[in-house]
This record gives structure tokens, C-alpha cells and sequence, in this order.
């Protein structure tokens, strides 16, 4: 069994399915402390001036520093909803498969939502049984893992049963190899090269949501570009 982790982000880059495509079971790292500068409550995408831009969900921050992922509030006394909704349609209104994620955007933005994780959790599985992803998902909470940075990802695996486990590139420069081997686990590094597709508004740029992908070439294109 091969195992992956990541924090549930908000509406990920082409570069979390890649790592997601990758596995049999993708873990959600809910029980982790939330990182106000990470991409659990933000995307990016392309603004109609041809530069990345953000969408960042606003969340409740008074008293909570220290909470864990599972358990930021989104703050919807903001109309962040209809924001990000007029945001998506200016810059990619004109998108050949924009229409045909209706269903989509309805997802995210015609209900109420009040916890982040959640929302992030409903709409990457989503987005995964779109793609055709096998990888069977759960929470970190669902697991008795301890420890810390390697030593917590050593024990998800164990407690999984896993042979191997996969981690972005980013990973190199924190995770213990030799706690992996101890373990009787591998230890493998992937790194997502983005290819350019056909994007608006001037010259092609990397690292937006998966939604620029699938707006701009399609489900079909899209697994291409991730499954590789």
C-alpha cells in the first residue's frame, strides 16, 4: 500500500491530484495545527491583467491561533462566496469548459459552509471521483498516530500498513529517511512539472488551482497533465 499526506487545501494546484494519483490512500493531515500562511484557506488563479491573483477564504482568528485545521470557522458574516463566484466569472467567463463546472461552483459557493476542512475535504473528493483518482481517503484524526514532522508520518503509515509512502519535493529538506527505513517503509520524493496549456490573458502561468486547468482544457486534458 502506498500512502500519501497533505493538509486539506482550498481548491488545490494540478500538483496535489498528481501526488493524490500516485497513492492508494491519501490522508488528510485535519489534526495538524493551522498554518495561517499556507494554502488551506487560499488558491491562486489568473486575473484578466495575466498575473496570479488570490482567492482566500476569511476564517475566524480572534482567540484561535494555535487551533488545529479541523477546526477553523469559516467567517461568513464576509460575502466571500459571491466574492470568489463574480472573481471566477470575470476571469474565466470566457473559458471553453467554464459552463460545464456549474455543478461545481454550486458545490462551493450555493451552500453554506462553516468549517474550512470540511468544505476543502467535500470538494477535493469531489474533484477526485471527477478525475477518475482511486485513492481511498480518511482523516488523520480516524488514526492513532504520534509524534511529530517524520516521526507522525512513520506512524500513519504503520498504522495503515503501508509499504511506501510518497511525498512532494518539499519534503527533502525536513523528513528523516532514516525513520522511514527503520520502519520498513520507502520513502519516495515526486515533483510535479507543470506543462504549459492554453490560458487567457497573455502568457501561460504556473501554480493556480486545479480550476484554471479544468476551466481552460477539460476533465479529459486534465488527467492527462496530472496522471501523466
Amino acid at each position: 500500500m502506498v500512502v500519501a499526506c497533505h493538509q486539506p487545501n482550498y481548491l488545490p494546484w494540478a500538483g496535489y491530484f498528481y501526488k493524490m494519483a500516485r497513492c492508494d490512500v491519501f490522508v488528510f493531515l485535519d489534526s495538524v495545527q493551522y498554518s495561517r500562511t499556507s494554502y488551506t484557506a487560499r488558491c491562486s488563479i489568473k486575473q484578466s491583467d495575466g498575473r496570479a491573483g488570490w482567492l482566500s477564504v476569511p476564517v475566524l482568528k480572534k482567540g484561535r491561533f494555535f487551533q488545529n485545521v479541523s477546526e477553523v470557522a469559516i467567517d461568513n458574516q464576509r460575502p466571500w462566496q459571491s466574492e470568489h463566484l463574480k472573481t471566477l466569472k470575470s476571469c474565466y467567463s470566457r473559458a471553453h469548459y467554464f459552463k460545464d463546472y456549474s455543478w461545481l461552483l454550486d458545490l462551493v459557493y450555493r451552500q453554506k459552509w462553516g468549517n474550512l476542512s470540511q468544505l476543502n475535504r467535500t470538494v477535493i473528493i469531489k474533484l477526485a471521483e471527477h478525475l477518475g483518482l482511486k485513492a481511498k481517503f480518511i482523516n488523520l484524526s480516524e488514526l492513532k498516530s504520534e509524534g511529530k514532522s517524520t516521526g507522525m508520518l512513520v506512524s500513519v503509515c504503520l498504522a495503515l500498513k503501508a509499504r511506501e509512502y510518497i511525498s512532494g519535493s518539499g519534503g527533502q529538506n525536513y523528513l528523516d529517511r532514516e525513520q522511514f527505513q527503520q520502519a520498513g517503509i520507502g520513502l519516495t520524493y515526486t515533483k510535479y512539472q507543470p506543462q504549459p496549456y492554453p490560458q487567457p490573458w497573455g502568457e501561460f502561468v504556473p501554480g493556480l488551482s486545479v480550476l484554471d486547468l479544468l476551466f481552460n482544457c477539460g476533465p479529459e486534458e486534465t488527467k492527462k497533465l496530472i496522471i501523466l
